[in-house]
């Protein structure tokens, strides 16, 4: 299938009953024919002059631009179809879907950094019981706030919520198929606002990823060391400390060192978590930020959703429950999208959120990548399968190969029950002491010398089980871990 605006450019979907709609244009028209085929149907666009419309920008592949878009959707089960039909839409107009599959946590820094590296968004905002989700809205507000293109399709059945000046169409969640032509329009004025010709950063840094903190200064020296001493050996940033007192200044070089960093580490201060000026620098040149606060006192606002709000932790906490924390959120801050390059992933992945029934945990993102990037596929109940062989076959034994060399079972045996006993400590529910079975049993393939099944078990676990590897300061199991679970 084709995936830009060129003659012959294709849009594929499905539906469960037969319908079919056809729309002619004259010049630089397209012709989109809806007929059905299996359980969606099929969508088809083609031009019938050289150019499919103004926005043509050339064929990708061909010395033409293509253009990365930030697609904020529903995960749900009956949102799927619609979510579909949008993705395809974007792909025929040779706009490039990036996404993050569905998983049980996310945090502010990581929604940020990829909106970075995106040229627009397109949302889609479909109605719920309790009104839209605050997630996509949360997206939708990261993107007014770093001034890039945007476009919602709002579902006709949602009150008015955006404000006049976002770029929106309605959908009709029964006859949205009847109204492509609206949508195809609305999705071409968007396209106007994207780049012709990306404009690279000016001057990216030449040194190492860097890690700014603010408001560190006001923790122990001990919480300090460890923390800087993780980023640097651990987790590979170079670490900046800024002082309290220095951060209050306006100092072009400190701010300077602020918009330079890949990530800002902020310690909120007081109970309504006061921010410093610099902090305020980072927040407003959109530098994707962890934020932790310490008062005791400290309290949420009811907005935003929790899950992008500051993470709380004592600040008298133990070393190690730092090391946690930093690294379970920077973890999910390395995390990345998933980039729909052409109709068929498109189409996998809409079949995925439908056999997910709106359910999913920390594994289903990894589950994702899979499905859609690689040769295997999910259907129904039958597990993971693909030309020739079995996830376990395939996916870990490939996996095993690229760490053998760097990876002794012997030493990762060690390892293994080094954190299982740690993990069985802190374990309070009933997900965590799944973990702990699930590197109990990945402890026993290392010891056997079954490097792909210890790889099996350990795909298993969760972010804290790796937050916990590093912090004890078991780096043959932590990396274990990375590789097994695609962190």
């Amino acid at each position: 299938m084709c995936s830009d605006r060129r003659p012959g450019a294709s849009l594929t979907t499905s539906c469960s009953r037969a319908c079919h709609l056809s729309v002619h244009q004259s010049r630089t028209q397209c012709h989109i024919g809806w007929s059905t085929t299996g359980c969606f149907g099929r969508l088809s666009v083609a031009a019938s002059s050289p150019s499919c419309g103004y926005l043509d920008k050339g064929n990708p592949g061909e010395g033409g631009t293509v253009s990365i878009v930030y697609f904020a959707h529903s995960y749900r089960e009956k949102d799927a179809r619609v979510v579909d039909f949008f993705g395809r839409l974007m792909r025929s107009e040779g706009l490039t879907p990036s996404l993050d599959p569905p998983s049980d946590a996310v945090n502010a820094c990581k929604l940020q950094r990829h909106l970075n590296a995106s040229d627009g968004m397109v949302a889609v905002l479909s109605a719920r019981d309790d009104g839209v989700s605050p997630h996509i809205l949360f997206e939708i507000s990261l993107c007014l706030q770093s001034r890039k293109p945007l476009i919602v399709f709002v579902e006709d059945t949602v009150p008015s919520a955006l404000p006049d000046r976002v770029l929106q169409r309605r959908f009709s969640r029964r006859s949205f198929l009847r109204q492509v032509r609206e949508h195809r329009h609305a999705m071409r004025v968007f396209g106007t606002y994207l780049p012709q010709v990306p404009i690279p950063d000016y001057q990216p840094s030449i040194s190492r990823r860097s890690c700014v903190l603010l408001g560190f200064d006001t923790l122990r020296s001990s919480t300090i060391e460890a923390v800087s001493g993780l980023l640097n050996d651990e987790l590979l940033y170079t670490p900046t400390v800024v002082s309290s007192t220095d951060a209050g200044t306006h100092h072009w070089n400190l701010a300077d060192t602020v918009l330079a960093a890949d990530i800002v580490l902020t310690c909120l201060e007081g109970p309504t978590g006061r921010n410093s000026y610099l902090a305020g620098v980072a927040a407003g040149a959109r530098v994707p930020a962890i934020t932790v606060a310490t008062h005791p006192d400290f309290t949420y606002p009811p907005w935003p959703p929790k899950e992008y709000q500051p993470r709380w932790i004592d600040s008298d906490s133990p070393a190690e429950d730092w090391a946690a924390l930093v690294t379970s959120e920077l973890a999910l801050f390395e995390e990345d999208f998933l980039d729909l390059a052409d109709q068929e992933e498109v189409e996998r992945y809409a079949d995925l959120l439908l056999d997910l029934h709106g359910s999913y945990d920390e594994h289903t993102r990894r589950e994702a990548m899979e499905v859609v990037m690689g040769d295997k596929y999910v259907t129904g109940q039958a597990g993971a399968v693909g030309p020739g062989a079995s996830a376990q076959d395939i996916t870990f034994n490939q996996v095993w190969n690229q760490t053998e060399g760097d990876v002794d079972l012997n030493q990762l045996a060690s390892e293994l029950a080094r954190l299982r006993q740690e993990l069985r400590s802190k374990a309070v529910e009933p997900k965590q002491d799944i973990d702990v079975a699930a590197i109990a049993e990945a402890e026993v393939a290392a010891t056997k010398g079954d490097g792909p099944e210890a790889m099996r078990h350990l795909s298993k676990v969760g972010s804290w089980a790796l937050a916990a590897a590093t912090s004890i300061g078991t780096a043959v199991a932590a990396a274990a871990i990375k590789a097994a679970t695609g962190i």
